[in-house]
């Protein structure tokens, strides 16, 4: 047992199936000495030998998480309700990685719209704000997180990029990936993303203010707009004015979050501005839909609109 506390064993059950039968989620109902019980969740991952670039991409994804879980990051976030404690972690080296952590605060998010989407926008900025400006992003990955953060980067979707069509709006995106993908390497603003922030990945916090995220496989330095365009793309419930209203509100709320974890206090990671924040996230519109060309278009529909137009002033700047 990783927690001397614990006894035995009540019960046991199966939360999910991991990605290309890599291991299990399980949920482990403990019996402890004070005769409490414990609930804790076990994720076990098997992904050694991996072959295809997608296994070996969710391969080193699971080493990532397993830093991220055994480090001091974990300790400080989960204090802050961003994620789960993390009770104890082993990783061979070969692909056998056991992590142990807390449960979820409450029940995943099934719709996120209202208090529960500026909830959501709140702990991105959080998250963002704990590791802002790129001295702390290469310290994080110096210390096992990923060099690239997201898992539809371009350098790891050869084959989606490949099946882009190489006429219209799509060949147009095909010609400037590339200098997207560079544009939001070097951007000024860096930080540390999650990478995969679907609303199943969260539910609320302690504090209803905020929520807490899981799923951290994909946790890495990235311009902190590619997490925000795929949050508003595919994690929200957005109002049918998202663009016109919403989507300034929550830059907004994003930013004030950012100022009041610290963000701004170091000249050398500033605090961004909402002019230069829309700047990145168009860029981040037009790099997530460059993916989702070759792999499936899904999530809120104004992306099409949004990466096309943004792709006008790419293009005029390339």
């Amino acid at each position: 047992s990783a927690d001397p506390d614990v006894t035995s064993l009540i019960s046991q059950s199966r939360i999910a199936t991991l990605w290309a039968g890599m291991g299990n989620i399980m949920r482990f109902k403990c019996q402890l000495q004070s005769c409490d019980s414990k609930t804790i969740i076990a994720k076990h991952i098997q992904c050694s030998n991996p072959r295809s670039l997608g296994d070996k991409r969710k391969a080193a994804s699971y080493h990532v998480e397993a830093a991220f879980y055994g480090s001091k990051y974990n300790e400080d976030l989960s204090k802050a309700y961003i994620c789960c404690k993390g009770y104890h972690t082993q990783d061979d080296g070969d692909g056998s990685i056991t992590i142990l952590m807390a449960p979820l605060p409450n029940s995943i998010i099934s719709t996120m719209d209202g208090d529960v989407a500026k909830a959501a926008v709140r702990s991105v900025a959080r998250l963002h704000a704990y590791f802002w400006g790129t001295a702390k992003a290469d310290a994080a990955v110096a210390n096992g997180l990923a060099e690239q953060g997201t898992y539809w980067y371009l350098d790891t979707r050869p084959d989606e990029y490949d099946a882009m069509s190489n006429k219209g709006q799509s060949g147009k995106l095909k010609k400037v990936a590339h200098a997207i993908d560079e544009s939001l390497k070097e951007h000024k603003y860096q930080t540390i993303c999650h990478g995969d922030l679907k609303a199943c990945n969260m539910s609320l916090s302690q504090d209803p203010m905020y929520v807490t995220f899981v799923d951290f496989q994909y946790l890495g330095k990235a311009c902190p707009a590619k997490d925000l365009a795929y949050l508003f793309v595919c994690g929200m419930d957005v109002d049918d004015d998202f663009e016109e209203r919403q989507e300034g509100e929550m830059l907004q709320l994003y930013i004030d979050e950012l100022s009041s974890n610290g963000v701004g206090t170091d000249k050398q990671a500033p605090l961004p501005t909402i002019a230069e924040l829309r700047e990145a996230l168009d860029l981040s519109y037009c790099d997530l839909y460059r993916w989702m060309l070759g792999w499936g278009v899904w999530g809120n529909g104004f992306l099409e609109s949004r990466a096309e137009r943004s792709l006008v002033h790419v293009v005029e700047n390339s």
